[in-house]
């Protein structure tokens, strides 16, 4: 009998964690580019290999983090860690905060996808067509810094970028990360399986799950950061737009936060009105959220109120396009300067409540999709009437055989 000793394994694939080191570059037009090629973009299928090619893309996404850190950190914006007090070594992950956040009259708060890093918001975009600001919360932020939400206070927003994809603690690297991430941590061969997640030693204090970090942004990071007074306008994302809802149905957050809280944009969520157990929280979501979803519809077009419609689910709120018809992940990207600017809209006024808006669809009811479901009926098939004879035959058909007895009469 033989085995195969551990040294004579394949090696678990190391690259840099540069761009340049990795073979690409940054043009001018921001996007990330191949140096041997400059017309060419990432390159994920390195080999056939599958472990070699995701390691690779860690690399890439290690490089990225850094350049996107660095450029919000020059915006003004400084990484802290959460817990609050956590030291370097402790488990922990980071959080983006404009620095003079405790002056702030106003703070706009992003709960991303669970499924990124912080502050990344497509790697489609950032490694492809768009380039890095445009495929980061960089444009995001210089937009809201470009704004001033009350006539009374010229100064800009405040910032903060919730963490909701770093959730698990790797222990020799002393940093947080994501599932994606932890798939691809070095290992001792290139076959060995990846780490076995502790949920004692890998989780994060009060971060255990995207519930808990919501909850910690608002119980301790907002409460003892943010301006006692400062007004809140959040923005979720997918599961980020599904847990801030989760936390304002309860009743006693929002009777704690309802008042702070001056606006909510949902995009991609799958939290609907049905599930609103808290009527004052669906009161005020119907005049001051609003929903976006993946459209075809230009950015900011009105679809549809709160009761939802053929095509689109009742969200408790009007619901708007958000120019994106396919991926969650780019809605931010082609949504964030509407959904600021009604944040600005709303600021203005504090008696501020979501018009009624009505649309109008022209084409008549032949060209309706009808309703999504599997009763009798309502599948869009043509039905068929049963006769004597057990064959089915429809009007059209009768009339087709009545036309040619009469040719034949002729």
């Amino acid at each position: 009998m033989f085995r195969r000793l551990d040294s004579g394994l394949p090696k678990d694939p190391v690259y840099p964690t540069d761009l340049k080191g990795l073979g690409y570059f940054i043009n001018h037009e921001d996007e990330i580019r191949s140096i041997e090629n400059q017309k060419a973009y990432f390159k994920f299928f390195l080999t056939k290999n599958d472990r070699f090619n995701c390691v690779q893309r860690e690399s890439m996404n290690e490089a990225i983090r850094t350049e996107v850190s660095n450029r919000l950190v020059r915006l003004g914006l400084e990484a802290i860690r959460v817990p609050l007090g956590a030291a370097a070594d402790e488990p922990n992950l980071p959080i983006f905060v404009s620095a003079s956040l405790e002056t702030k009259k106003h703070v706009v708060v992003l709960f991303y996808e669970h499924t990124q890093d912080l502050a990344i918001f497509a790697h489609r975009i950032i490694g492809g067509k768009g380039g890095v600001n445009q495929g980061s919360a960089v444009n995001f932020v210089k937009y809201i810094q470009a704004q001033t939400f009350s006539t009374e206070n010229v100064d800009s927003p405040g910032i903060i970028l919730a963490n909701m994809g770093q959730l698990r603690w790797w222990r020799r690297g002393q940093k947080a990360v994501t599932q994606t991430t932890w798939l691809a941590l070095p290992q001792k061969s290139a076959v060995d399986q990846p780490y076995r997640f502790n949920e004692e030693k890998n989780i994060i204090p009060g971060n255990k799950t995207t519930a808990e970090h919501v909850n910690t942004i608002f119980n301790e990071v907002i409460e003892n950061l943010a301006h006692p007074d400062a007004k809140l306008s959040l923005i979720g994302v997918a599961d980020g737009a599904v847990q801030v809802s989760l936390f304002l149905n309860n009743e006693k957050n929002f009777e704690k936060w309802g008042k702070r809280v001056d606006a909510f944009a949902s995009l991609a969520s799958y939290f609907h009105s049905h599930e609103i157990t808290n009527p004052k929280f669906g009161e005020w979501l119907l005049k001051r959220g609003r929903a976006y979803v993946q459209s075809e519809e230009p950015v900011g077009t009105f679809l549809c109120d709160h009761k939802g419609s053929k095509r689109v689910h009742a969200y408790g709120c009007p619901v708007f396009s958000s120019g994106e018809p396919y991926y969650s992940e780019t809605m931010m990207p082609k949504a964030h300067r509407v959904v600021v600017d009604w944040f600005k809209e709303v600021a203005a006024d504090p008696e501020y409540e979501n018009p009624q808006l009505v649309r109008f669809d022209f084409g008549g009811e032949e060209d309706e999709v009808g309703p999504q479901t599997w009763d009798e009926g309502a599948s869009g098939v043509r039905e068929v009437e049963e006769v004597e004879g057990g064959e089915g035959e429809s009007e059209g058909d009768k009339q087709v055989e009545k036309d040619k007895e009469n040719v034949r009469a002729e």
